[in-house]
């Protein structure tokens, strides 16, 4: 309890030394000019009728007032001619308890009269001013408070993500200059993970990805002839996702298989070779023409499909060897048992793989 007060009179300190310096330059000044000096308790019983008026108004009743625009008209000076009587009456009122304490000597009758009257409604005017002055102050430094802070959130959020990016390409900058050690690219990756990731799980998550599918690349040499589809569905789906979040999420793809082609044996880098071809020329940010890259198993036959709506500001000086490519690893390991046909049509690019589902569970 005496911490929370503690607390609440430092957080106010201000407040205490401005009301002290006001009371004491007015009782200063009243004594000096007109050579009147009361009992202490008399200023501390009129100055609380001040203090609660001023705060009493600058927090409540003005927000009160304020708060509906179609009203202020009406509600503002209402709220403000309902105040100013009950400061008058609230002084009033202390005047006749000093009265009866004996801290103020009157002749006569203590009356409610037209000098009492105007008298206080001048200093209930003055002290509401101030009040008004101090919820219009509060409000404006309040705001530039918020404004501030939601500008240097901005500027964090600015700078994180410049940060992020920076790191990103560090990723990538250390994955060409460690062709020639991989252990170094690898090391590299997991630590910028680390880093990123305490800022942004998104980007952290695409560090991850990325050194996933870089592994995959670099030790798809070291493979044996063929991998499992289920870990190629992986680098695609890693793929998929890295383009994703560069475009926060934007592309329209679809990528579909079955269960039952993950145990199947291919050689590597067809999938993901096709997949890529997709993102360098195609055109997936059309919301109604969804590009589709699908998987299955039909008459005994595994069918690799892509569909895609061709971006022409990119295809202009294609050349097609990443399709050659594949085509000529598929004929040198599975010879003429494979078909793999793909065609422009209806601003379409259209790709099937057609293997034969027995050449995919033996050793080539």
């Amino acid at each position: 309890m005496l911490k929370n007060s503690l607390n609440w009179i430092k957080k106010y300190k201000i407040h205490f030394i401005v009301w002290a310096l006001f009371m004491l330059y007015e009782t200063v000044v009243i004594g000096l000019l007109f050579n009147l000096y009361g009992n202490p308790i008399i200023y501390i019983a009129h100055y609380i009728v001040i203090v609660s008026i001023f705060y009493v108004h600058a927090n409540f009743i003005l927000a009160w007032a304020l708060r509906d625009k179609t009203n202020v008209i009406w509600r503002l000076p209402f709220i403000i001619i309902i105040q100013i009587i009950l400061y008058i009456l609230l002084n009033y009122s202390a005047d006749l308890i000093l009265i009866g304490l004996n801290l103020i000597e009157v002749k006569g009758k203590h009356n409610l009269d037209s000098t009492f009257i105007l008298r206080n409604l001048y200093r209930g005017i003055y002290f509401l001013g101030f009040s008004t002055g101090y919820y219009f102050l509060s409000n404006f430094l309040s705001q530039r408070k918020k404004t501030e802070e939601l500008e240097k959130e901005k500027l964090e959020k600015v700078i994180q993500q410049q940060k992020t990016e920076q790191e990103l390409i560090i990723a990538q900058n250390a994955f060409l200059k460690a062709q020639i050690n991989p252990h170094f690219l690898f090391n590299t990756l997991d630590f910028i993970y680390h880093k990123v990731n305490m800022h942004s799980e998104i980007a952290g998550e695409a560090v991850i990805r990325l050194s996933q599918m870089m592994r995959y690349a670099i030790d798809s040499d070291e493979m044996e002839n063929t991998i499992y589809l289920a870990d190629e569905i992986e680098q695609v789906e890693n793929l998929i996702y890295l383009y994703q979040i560069r475009k926060t999420n934007d592309l329209n793809v679809y990528f579909s298989y079955t269960e039952d082609v993950k145990h199947l044996q291919l050689i590597p880098l067809v999938l993901l070779t096709l997949v890529e071809n997709i993102f360098k020329h195609g055109d997936i940010s059309d919301d109604d023409d969804i590009a589709y890259i699908n998987l299955s198993i039909l008459n005994e036959l595994l069918q690799i499909q892509t569909v895609n709506l061709i971006n022409h500001h990119k295809v202009k000086n294609t050349t097609n060897s990443g399709l050659n490519n594949i085509h000529k690893r598929l004929c040198y390991a599975y010879g003429n048992e494979v078909s793999f046909q793909y065609q422009s049509i209806d601003q379409h690019f259209k790709a099937n793989i057609e293997i034969p589902v027995k050449l995919l569970k033996l050793p080539i």
